[in-house]
């Protein structure tokens, strides 16, 4: 199963048959199988017909809607789950103020271990040796415990990824200066990919939990703000170090993607078209484990631990998020 991609300015999405086509001006560009779709990204001025859409919804296949620059607008969902119960048990858990810390500091602290773990196998090019910063992030992991809002978290959080990005600065090996995380736009093209990478996580993420029937609005650690899709965002941090913070430092040091797949536009670093292709072609790679130096299959395991939230909060059990163990580190391969 594969993610369509199409970033194509003017062209028009149809369905013939069972397929999807792309076409534009008359030509047409692509045909797929919508019975080998997993999702479908549609870019800036793209439009799709009623038609189409309405197949993939029928499908089970979502529908995700971004700016030309890559970021996500909204989604179209099919109407596969309605698990009512499920809302109830994730309302109870959020209302308890025990439960709902207790379910954050879970979160962030595996979050700290996965930014730990990508830390300590990294095989540094330029002499680093981040012995101080691994004692210093696991100090302030040990805190955790003691925290009893979400503040609080994420107070512990925001030290540890910034002493983790200091070590991410050592671990991109490309002509980009790397001094830290930014966003909003982001200001250099190794910001840019990470933002970039992150979008396409929380879109697999909210995907899957709306599949579940989760009130994807309703976060334990990021709480409620209007418009924002707090749970997601949760599920997104046992995620960020493994799947997009490893792919970026791939696709950097092994020149996947250069100075030349970057633009300036209206004040914003953006990938060029070429650029984005590479980015979309190797992501989608990435993800469903096709790279022989990264054979886990994240999509897969991305629906797994939306199974496994599922049931830890109908269950009433510990929920265990997903702990990457560095088995298959493509750090070796640098």
């Amino acid at each position: 199963m594969s993610m369509l991609y199409v970033k194509e300015q003017g062209a028009y999405i149809r369905k013939n048959g069972e397929a999807l086509e792309v076409i534009k001006q008359g030509q047409r560009l692509l045909t797929f199988p919508m019975g080998n779709l997993d999702g479908v990204s549609i870019f800036g001025n793209v439009q799709i017909s009623t038609q189409a859409l309405a197949s993939l919804m029928e499908y089970g296949i979502d529908v995700s809607l971004f700016t030309r620059a890559g970021r996500l607008v909204g989604q179209a969902l099919s109407d596969s789950s309605k698990n009512i119960f499920l809302r109830f048990a994730q309302y109870e858990a959020y209302q308890d103020m025990d439960e709902r810390m207790r379910l954050a500091r879970i979160i962030i602290k595996n979050k700290i271990e996965n930014q730990q773990r990508v830390v300590k196998q990294h095989r540094y090019k330029d002499g680093f040796v981040p012995k101080k910063e691994l004692e210093q992030m696991q100090k302030l992991k040990t805190g955790l415990g003691k925290c009893m809002t979400a503040n609080d978290i994420f107070g512990i959080e925001g030290m540890c990824s910034n002493i983790y990005f200091n070590c991410f600065s050592h671990m991109v090996d490309c002509s980009f200066k790397f001094s830290g995380r930014n966003r909003r736009p982001p200001k250099d093209p190794v910001n840019a990919v990470l933002s970039l990478g992150y979008t396409f996580l929380t879109r697999e993420v909210c995907a899957c939990l709306e599949s579940e029937s989760f009130e994807v609005y309703l976060g334990f650690l990021h709480g409620i703000r209007y418009g924002r899709k707090s749970l997601a965002l949760d599920i997104v941090e046992e995620f960020r170090q493994p799947v997009v913070d490893r792919f970026v430092v791939r696709s950097f040091n092994k020149r996947v993607i250069n100075e030349y797949d970057f633009q300036e536009e209206e004040g914003h670093i953006i990938l060029t078209e070429d650029g984005f292709k590479k980015f979309c072609q190797e992501f989608e790679l990435w993800m469903t484990g096709r790279k022989s130096i990264q054979p886990e299959n994240y999509r897969k395991i991305i629906r797994k631990q939306s199974f496994s939230l599922k049931k830890a909060l109908q269950d009433k059990v510990d929920y265990v998020p997903y702990h990457w163990d560095g088995k298959n580190d493509i750090f070796d391969q640098l």
